[in-house]
């Protein structure tokens, strides 16, 4: 039967649509086990029944009609025990219930298994014959590998809302790219250019290209220029940084020289600018950093920008009558500008994550926005939508009880807002006199925050990735230093944390290609670095030059898994300070010798701290990787995402130990990850006594405040009241209560 199996697997997950894939499978499965009827009975949660899905054998009338309470039937004793089900005659089994509307008198024998995604039970998948007699094994393990296969369908469909008609209104499910509640009309967008649709074509003169492709920078330089300008004179005036790194690579002069070389291959412009725009999205895409992976959108937009004013006229700003949610299939910071902000009251994507121009700039205005919301969006446009920018849900034509309870908790987010804002110009202190720095995870120009930000005590993470994956080639070591001058003078007085290059498998340079099979666990970060002493030495000159008469730098390493790495890398800054410092000797100013040290985020550094202490001036914390690390979970796969868990009692007992042998060594220690951004972490993270956290702009403010109305006294009692419990939920709940108890409880959800 493995044949039939591999035939009705693959026209099921091939249709595009649930009742047909249903319905072929029922008619297939009758066929290919030869009984008398075969039948799928869907979960109606909402209702609390089973309800009759599709069916080749019962009567057809009782399709959608038909239904089984949950836990009654053998139907719903299947989904109570979530087991394989096999009966020679189901009329003399004491859970036996019978549907009139369906007409199954003539039906003896009954092999039923439940349909399981993701430990939630879907339905059930039944076979019935008119004889009496029991299944074989055989006919068994071909109706579970039916079910587990029907399971990824019908999650799917259910994703993307087509499970109901085009008047079906219910929650469709996506990230939470921007915290808020927003309610409105959607407004569904699409490109008038893409990338993937332009045909590409030849010219007969080059010049008449480039004189094309001259004009068209400035347009959309002008463009870009005005947008940031917009933003500067508004309430987003930290959002200017977005639209800079769009000024970088349109000034690059290497991604400029990349479209005249195709020009001057017989290209025409716009076909240029596709040829190479598309290259390059190809190498980002493919990237396992979600942060890097999210600039591929950034170069997609900008080429069909360009390819947009090659093919049309520009049309200035979009012209609204009202304020909409807007949808797209693919949002872009540029989008987002272009539209009125009073226009604007919120934002879903199908593409995107968090780490997304469109979410981080839609965080700094205060826009809530719901990400990878797989839907057919056709099926939106006009229609009545609720942002839940917590949950990262969209909820699609509410009922009024429920837009009732959403607008309350809108009233209640702007008393939250007004709250937050007290707070910017006050110190990070606790209610019990205890001082704490927060500081932010920055990247060139990508998260909003390289311009000076007065309510961050300075940076605690710097990726310095971007220069070297936005060229054909490593950048020279000017090229550099005038990168890393520009982010520490605009932190005077404050500290600058630059990691060193972390690329490797994962995260490709596009001319220094890695080929590995897990580059997690491959050759990346320090790893590289050490094996490329010609490449590091130049980055730790280009720091140590551009800190010359700042002296707010410190360095990084990333994925130390050994002391004699950190070792050999204090050696080269050695090597990279004396020749620096004889060289520039001569000029005004002396050149500090930086602090070093590590990111903890591989579980080997935790055995080794004791000798890792006297090598190093400091530690950071990358909580997103170490979880990752220490409990086998790919955070960013589906499947698995849901036990990714920062406060897992391994996690917790990992950063326990981290801040204890801190405290041992006296060496300074920060948690650069997003646990330091969240509520409840930054509370557990206090208890245990952390006092230096790095996170993303959007989380400053909230952070601040958190800080500023909890006492470290008794987050401490608390964190030995929660490490006695043993569910991870439970020990949420006492310091979602904290918040609660201070009014906080909307950090957690909508509303206060």
């Amino acid at each position: 039967m493995l044949k039939e199996l591999r035939e009705i697997v693959q026209q099921v997950t091939a249709s595009s649509d649930l009742n047909q894939a249903m319905g072929e499978l029922v008619r297939q499965t009758r066929s290919a086990m030869r009984v008398d009827c075969c039948s799928i009975y869907l979960r109606q949660e909402h209702e609390q029944n089973y309800l009759l899905a599709a069916t080749d054998g019962l009567a057809a009338k009782a399709v959608g009609r038909a239904r089984i309470p949950l836990g009654e039937g053998i139907v719903g004793l299947i989904g109570e025990k979530e087991e394989l089900i096999n009966l020679a005659d189901a009329q003399l089994h004491p859970k036996f219930k019978y549907l009139p509307e369906a007409r199954e008198d003539a039906f003896k024998s009954f092999l039923g298994a439940p349909i399981i995604h993701q430990r939630k039970t879907l339905g059930v998948l039944v076979v019935q014959q008119k004889q009496v007699r029991l299944f074989e094994e055989g006919e068994e393990s071909f109706l579970v590998t039916l079910a587990s296969q029907l399971a990824t369908v019908i999650a799917h469909a259910e994703a993307k809302g087509n499970l109901r008609s085009p008047n079906w209104h219910g929650i469709l499910r996506g990230l939470a790219g921007s915290p808020g509640v927003a309610i409105g009309r959607a407004w569904v967008w699409r490109p008038r250019v893409e990338l993937s649709k332009v045909k590409e074509r030849k010219a007969d003169n080059a010049a008449v290209q480039h004189e094309r492709l001259d004009k068209v920078l400035v347009q959309v330089e002008d463009e870009l220029n005005g947008m940031a300008l917009r933003f500067k004179e508004s309430q987003a005036s930290e959002s200017v940084a977005v639209f800079e790194v769009y000024q970088y690579i349109l000034k690059d002069p290497v991604f400029i020289g990349l479209i005249r070389e195709q020009i001057e291959r017989g290209w025409i412009a716009g076909s240029a600018v596709k040829r190479v725009c598309e290259k390059q999205i190809a190498q980002f895409s493919v990237m396992s950093d979600p942060y890097l992976r999210e600039r591929a959108a950034d170069i997609r937009d900008l080429g069909q920008r360009l390819l947009t004013r090659l093919i049309h006229e520009d049309e200035g700003l979009l012209t609204l009558a009202e304020p909409i949610i807007l949808v797209a299939d693919e949002i872009s910071a540029t989008l987002i500008a272009e539209i009125p902000r009073s226009k604007l009251k919120g934002i879903v994507s199908a593409k995107g994550s968090i780490n997304s121009h469109a979410a981080i700039l839609a965080r700094a205005m205060g826009i809530p926005a719901v990400m990878g919301i797989d839907h057919s969006f056709e099926l939106l446009e006009d229609r009545t939508l609720i942002v839940d920018g917590y949950n990262g849900d969209l909820l699609v034509e509410p009922v009024p009880s429920v837009l009732r309870e959403y607008r309350r908790l809108i009233v209640q987010e702007e008393q939250m807002d007004e709250l937050f804002a007290t707070v910017r110009n006050e110190s990070s202190v606790t209610l019990d006199g205890v001082t704490v720095s927060l500081l932010l995870n920055a990247g060139l120009s990508a998260d909003t925050d390289i311009a000076m930000n007065d309510t961050a005590d300075g940076v605690g993470l710097f990726r310095t990735e971007i220069p070297f994956m936005m060229r054909d080639r490593f950048p020279s070591e000017q090229e550099q230093v005038t990168s890393y001058r520009r982010v520490m003078a605009s932190y005077v007085g404050k500290p600058v944390c630059m990691r060193t290059l972390d690329v490797g498998g994962d995260k490709q340079l596009p001319y220094f290609p890695i080929v590995e099979e897990n580059p997690f666990l491959g050759w990346r970060g320090i790893r590289l670095t050490l094996d490329h002493p010609e490449i590091f030495l130049v980055q730790l000159k280009a720091m140590l030059r551009a800190s010359q008469g700042l002296d707010n730098l410190s360095i990084m390493l990333p994925m130390v898994t050994s002391l004699d790495e950190v070792r050999v890398a204090r050696r080269m800054l050695d090597r990279a300070w004396r020749e620096v410092s004889a060289e520039t000797a001569d000029q005004q100013g002396i050149i500090r010798y930086p602090s070093l040290g590590v990111m903890i985020e591989v579980p080997s550094l935790l055995y080794l701290l004791p000798d890792l202490a006297p090598l190093v001036d400091f530690w950071s914390v990358g909580t997103n990787d170490l979880t990752q690390y220490l409990l086998a979970v790919d955070r960013n796969n589906g499947r698995v995402a849901g036990i990714y868990d920062t406060l897992h009692p391994a996690v917790l007992r990992a950063l326990q130990q981290i801040i204890d042998a801190a405290r041992r060594y006296a060496k300074p220690v920060s948690i650069c990850g997003e646990l330091a951004g969240d509520p409840i972490g930054v509370l557990v993270l206090l208890a245990m006594g952390y006092r230096r956290f790095s996170m993303n702009n959007s989380n400053l403010m909230r952070i601040k405040y958190i800080v500023r109305q909890s006492r470290c006294d008794e987050l401490q009692k608390l964190l030995q009241e929660a490490l006695s419990y043993q569910n991870t939920s439970m020990f949420k709940g006492l310091f979602g209560r904290y918040l609660e108890e201070r009014g906080l409880g909307g950090l957690l959800r909508g509303g206060r």
